[in-house]
């Protein structure tokens, strides 16, 4: 979860290379919603269950979604690490 994540946050950053950043499609919503500030990626449809969810753009976008919006707006990747692994741990051990 740390690995994808962090992934997905260079790639949203222009940090990573160009083709994982193709594959992450920000949510953009048809209206005005309040759901279009708190920066989600749309999931991709998929055919199966078993290989379809492992696919770097489901489950980025389904673990970026479930993130906290103060975490998503980290200004560099050390500060991001840093509020991702507090999360990580006081998710596991509570």
């Amino acid at each position: 979860m740390f690995k994808i994540l962090l992934y997905t946050f260079k790639a949203l950053n222009c940090l990573a290379p160009v083709y994982p950043s193709d594959l992450l499609k920000l949510y953009q919503p048809n209206r005005s919603l309040r759901s279009e500030q708190k920066s989600l990626l749309t999931k991709p449809i998929t055919r199966t269950k078993l290989y379809g969810n492992r696919r770097f753009d489901y489950a980025s976008a389904a673990l970026w979604n479930d993130l906290p919006t103060d975490i998503k707006n980290a200004t560099s990747v050390t500060q991001f690490k840093k509020y991702l692994k507090t999360y990580l741990f006081r998710a596991a051990f509570h």
